[in-house]
């Protein structure tokens, strides 16, 4: 049985971040990478999914959603096997305009609920990494 031991710092994985920093991407895109880790009070860990309607945010401006990576879009869910389970994703948004200095990351899910990731600080990469709860 293999273990996985998480530690609090998640890093991106070297080869999937240079092919992000090419010009043409960051130009054209911006990259989020998210951590989820299932739910303890869920025996089997419960189950992850993203919303089409999952915006960044800053003001009264949005950007929606373009593409996920890794993650089903709702109705599809991901169920886990076990509490405590990583899941790793990448969510792929339009290119922040140049006058945003920080914003939010939001996903509006009819039921509630959705993830909610406040005051980002806008980087020169174009690509964040969060972690959703």
């Amino acid at each position: 049985m293999n273990k996985t031991i998480l530690k609090e710092k998640f890093a991106i994985d070297e080869s999937l971040l240079e092919d992000f920093l090419t010009k043409e991407k960051k130009d054209s895109q911006t990259t989020v990478f998210c951590n989820y880790v299932s739910k303890t009070k869920y025996v089997n860990g419960g189950w992850v999914n993203i919303h089409p309607t999952t915006f960044l945010v800053s003001d009264n401006d949005s950007l929606s959603l373009l593409h996920a990576i890794n993650v089903p879009v709702a109705p599809d869910k991901h169920h886990f096997e076990k509490a405590g389970q990583h899941k790793r994703f990448v969510l792929i948004f339009p290119a922040l305009p140049k006058s945003w200095k920080s914003f939010d990351f939001v996903e509006s899910c009819s039921s509630g609920g959705g993830f909610v990731v406040e005051n980002i600080s806008r980087n020169n990469t174009g690509i964040y990494e969060i972690h959703l709860k």
